[in-house]
């Protein structure tokens, strides 16, 4: 599947599992009773808006409870829902969207890998009516989400990070800039000057926000090294022309996602001629 791509969103229908999550909560069933009402408008507000977090604005606790201790308490419940026990929903719906959700690579970076984490692309403790809302949940690898965290809006108030189940990004985002000496390249980060203005942005946004290039960098060493070998490798006689080996992987990895790493690395390598002059025709590095 995607990295920071369209998503489908969760089958099930967000505002159908919020009633029946209340309707099977004993403790505090008159708070949940008097927020329903407002929540399942927030829910879609959330949808129609895309998680936008400028129009979206928090439900005040305060207003279903009779103090400002109990509006606290209250929170903790609500975000306390996202931890039920076995026999309780969502349990089952969580489970299935942290380990049955058939990716393997993370829709947040486009690192190989099943993700095995759910983000709250509105964070819960700002947002704790959302806490359980499936279309809020998104799957996510453990280092995006450390990076991200709560992190969630700009410093002016707009969206910080793509969302995978609205936002319109199954297309090539960015590529790798390769700095001399090829051999040993420093990478920098390049957006694709073809995207829209506002997506262009947003993706800046959100690779910084994750960290990408720090761990691109890192897992490009790797799998360079298997590029600088086949290179060598189709310089044999009756071997396989370089680039079109190139085409075929990347043909290979954009069957998850465009924007998958291994996917970045090889349209980026046959995008620069440079770069493909080295690997094609330059002295390669005898041991590999």
């Amino acid at each position: 599947m995607k990295m920071v791509t369209k998503l489908l969103p969760p089958s099930e229908d967000s505002i159908e599992l919020i009633c029946r999550i209340f309707v099977e909560r004993y403790w505090y069933k008159a708070f949940y009773d008097k927020l329903k009402p407002d929540l399942i408008p927030q829910i879609e507000l959330y949808i129609k808006s895309q998680g936008d977090p400028s129009l979206i604005i928090p439900l005040d606790l305060a207003n279903y409870t009779d103090s400002i201790e109990e509006a606290s308490r209250r929170k903790v419940s609500l975000i306390g829902l996202y931890s039920p026990s076995i026999d309780k929903l969502p349990y089952l719906q969580l489970e299935q969207m942290r380990k049955k959700n058939g990716l393997v690579i993370c829709p947040s970076c486009g690192e190989p890998g099943r993700p095995r984490t759910l983000d709250h692309y509105l964070p819960k403790d700002v947002y704790p009516e959302l806490s359980v809302v499936l279309i809020n949940l998104v799957p996510m690898c453990d280092w995006c989400q450390g990076e991200k965290l709560a992190d969630y809006i700009t410093e002016d108030g707009n969206k910080r990070y793509i969302h995978p189940y609205f936002d319109e990004v199954d297309r090539p985002l960015f590529s790798i800039a390769f700095n001399p000496p090829y051999v040993t390249p420093r990478l920098s980060i390049s957006i694709n000057n073809d995207l829209p203005p506002g997506l262009k942005h947003l993706v800046r946004l959100h690779l910084e926000g994750v960290s990408l290039l720090e761990r691109f960098t890192e897992y490009f060493k790797t799998v360079f090294r298997n590029i600088l070998r086949k290179a060598k490798e189709c310089r044999q006689p009756g071997a396989t022309n370089f680039r079109n080996l190139i085409e075929q992987f990347l043909d290979m990895a954009s069957i998850h996602s465009k924007n998958s790493w291994d996917a970045v690395i090889y349209r980026s390598i046959l995008a620069d001629l440079n770069m493909m002059n080295y690997l094609e025709n330059d002295e390669l590095p005898e041991f590999l």
